[in-house]
């Protein structure tokens, strides 16, 4: 490391930005809190908030330019690919000249035809309130970057995370013994399920897919950190068991398993299967690429398997999700109708005729709920949402912004994979394998489902992205320098 370097790194190390990184993790908590912020007030709370821990950050790194440059130096492409991302909605909502606008999309300038000033977005309004919330999620993304920083911080953003997920199976699990049936924000909520603060059960399920694989890291992370003995008379063994039973891992342990009886009480097929299946994909890689941790990797991964899937979620009604994959027609529950996965398709084929005609910067972040009214055939009914993450960022953002979201994320993957080839600190891997079960979770859910279109699921999961990145950063050795709160 050269001196100017060093020295940067040390300026780095004397921001005080701990009252910021607090800011950060009390947003963590709350985001799921008001519906997973899924309506109007709760995404401008979430709006103001990232813009004053913005505001924060800017003033407590404002005399340490150079520094700053220094720390995000390494993670240029992914906030470079994720801020042009962010940009396309403003580009949709910039007055343009009929010319320019029919050369982009023909198919908006016939549509918005007489209408003045011309735009690239159908609904400006709602592009107007997307383009604000995309905004602050790249904003977390560079906050959490700048202020994780070092291996006690990475750590406690990991932990707050699986707290909060704790908290959320048990209020849903509470809620769903009781039959809780109430009005909130407008909105009729039945508790026929496990959902915590969220509407729909899906969301939940998906909320709980990313906080078990960020759990199932710290598991990994803790277990890398035992020392081992390496003794082999039973008594020491029997020592070894008893020390874990009483041991903080053991807790971690139950949160799981709390987790996991959430996750099969939402009665999410893809919620379900899209975890399991990550959990096994990434197990997988794991155990693949690493050496002396391997054989605590597959005892947790087979715990995981075993306990959870085949003991618990027997008891809680495993079957009951299993039941529902093989469903295929339309259910009535309560107040409102569950689509089964080939009703959700039909909306997204529908969906992908809006690419069709909108292939280059979309219909407009936000528009999807307005503008399907186009596309949609009176039979199927109506679709507030494409029930597929892909086709409507396509359609809302264009291709063009589906390929930058793509690289986005797939850069993230090939970092997650990076640090469990080079690395063999156990925190780094088990952030990286916590990181990468999230994505590919959520990467199999978002096929029938739109978790990325609810603030607090795609918020954590750029978090938790932030995290990969900031694991990545961590000195070779995995130890951390010293913080200002440390």
């Amino acid at each position: 490391m050269s001196d100017s370097v060093a020295v940067q790194s040390r300026s780095a190390e004397s921001v005080n930005d701990l009252w910021v990184f607090r800011g950060l993790l009390a947003l963590l908590c709350w985001i799921p809190l008001p519906l997973g912020s899924n309506r109007v007030f709760a995404g401008g709370i979430l709006i103001v908030w990232a813009m004053i821990l913005l505001l924060a950050t800017m003033v407590v790194w404002r005399h340490h330019g150079d520094a700053l440059l220094e720390r995000l130096r390494p993670f240029r492409w992914p906030i470079i690919l994720l801020g042009l991302f962010v940009l396309i909605p403003w580009i949709q909502l910039l007055p343009l000249p009929a010319g320019v606008l029919g050369a982009i999309s023909p198919e908006t300038l016939a549509v918005v035809e007489g209408v003045a000033p011309l735009r690239l977005s159908l609904d400006p309004h709602q592009t107007q309130f997307y383009a604000a919330l995309s905004f602050a999620y790249w904003s977390v993304f560079v906050i959490a970057l700048l202020t994780v920083r070092s291996s006690r911080r990475l750590d406690l953003l990991a932990v707050v995370i699986v707290g909060s997920g704790v908290f959320q199976a048990i209020l849903g699990a509470t809620l769903f013994s009781v039959g809780a049936s109430y009005t909130l924000f407008f909105s009729d909520v039945m508790h026929d399920r496990v959902k915590g603060a969220f509407v729909y059960h899906n969301h939940m399920a998906g909320y709980m897919e990313l906080c078990l694989s960020m759990g199932i890291g710290l598991m990994l992370v803790r277990l890398g950190n035992d020392a081992g003995t390496g003794a082999r008379h039973w008594r020491s063994r029997v020592s070894a068991v008893m020390d874990f039973m009483l041991s903080p891992k053991m807790l971690l342990r139950l949160m799981l398993v709390i987790m996991v009886i959430a996750l099969v009480l939402t009665r999410s097929r893809m919620g379900n299967g899209g975890f399991f299946a990550a959990m096994i994909i990434v197990g997988s890689v794991y155990i693949l690429l690493s050496r002396k941790t391997a054989p605590r990797a597959v005892a947790l991964i087979a715990s995981l398997i075993i306990i959870d899937v085949l003991v618990i979620g027997t008891w809680v009604g495993l079957e009951k999700v299993v039941s529902r994959v093989q469903e295929t027609s339309m259910t009535i529950e309560g107040e409102g109708r569950e689509e089964s996965v080939e009703l959700r398709l039909i909306a997204a084929r529908h969906a992908m005729d809006m690419v069709e005609d909108f292939p280059v910067l979309g219909t407009g972040a936000g528009s999807f709920y307005g503008t399907y009214i186009r596309y949609r055939t009176s039979r199927h009914g109506y679709f507030d949402h494409a029930h597929n993450d892909y086709v409507q960022i396509a359609a809302e953002f264009g291709l063009t912004g589906l390929a930058l979201l793509g690289g986005f994320v797939l850069l993230t993957l090939v970092t997650g994979v990076r640090i469990l080839v080079r690395r063999r600190s156990s925190l780094p891997r088990g952030i990286a394998f916590g990181s990468l079960m999230a994505m590919v979770a959520l990467i199999i859910h978002s096929w029938v489902d739109f978790n990325l279109q609810i603030p607090a699921n795609a918020m954590t999961l750029v978090v938790i992205m932030a995290m990969a990145w900031c694991a990545y950063a961590l000195p070779s050795g995995g130890a951390s320098r010293k913080c200002p709160e440390s």
